[in-house]
């Protein structure tokens, strides 16, 4: 049983800390940041009007379709995460080996998502700090909000995967010292 449970652990930990799923959830984010700025174009198109309402159409379909798969993909890979971070505490709860269960640790893994994580985070700090600089400086910049949507489109996405990043391997640093290894 104990030879079972450690296989499922160790499963179980490579796909929660899995440096793929790492690049996915930045592709993902990526292509949704890319559907904000085509819906940003679309509705400054729309407010020009005129011939603009084609360019708009065009713009508004191209959103639609790099926003929604992204979400519905990002929205998957929550629900991955979450049944597999339940799945380890069952597993876990099963028995304890202290000698099996320290390679559970995986520091390795866990340091690469806390330090790929803060990569987006320092980004999205860097672009809103950017942004928000610029607009508050610069005498002729625009006052019609299409600033500050994009701004809101090219930070949020970054900050929340930064934090997404970093909440999952704090989750499984927490998961680990659960495990109690001291006899």
């Amino acid at each position: 049983m104990l030879a079972d449970r450690a296989r499922a652990l160790d499963a179980l930990v490579r796909k929660t800390l899995s440096p793929g799923r790492l690049l996915l959830m930045w592709l993902l984010t990526a292509v949704f940041m890319l559907g904000w700025t085509f819906a940003v174009l679309g509705l400054q198109a729309a407010a020009e009007g005129g011939v603009e309402y084609v360019y708009a159409a065009a713009y508004l379909i191209l959103a639609a379709g790099a926003v929604i798969p992204s979400l519905l993909g990002l929205r998957s890979g929550l629900r991955t995460g979450k049944e597999a971070r339940r799945r380890l505490g069952l597993w876990a709860a099963l028995d304890r080996d202290a000698v099996r269960d320290a390679a559970f640790r995986a520091s390795g893994r866990v340091g690469f998502w806390l330090l790929m994580s803060l990569l987006p985070c320092a980004g999205a700090l860097a672009v809103g700090y950017g942004i928000v600089t610029e607009l508050m400086t610069t005498a002729g910049a625009p006052r019609n909000g299409s600033a500050l949507a994009y701004a809101w489109g090219l930070t949020a996405p970054l900050a929340a995967a930064g934090a997404y990043g970093l909440a999952t391997a704090l989750t499984h640093r927490r998961w680990f010292r659960s495990l109690n290894l001291s006899p």
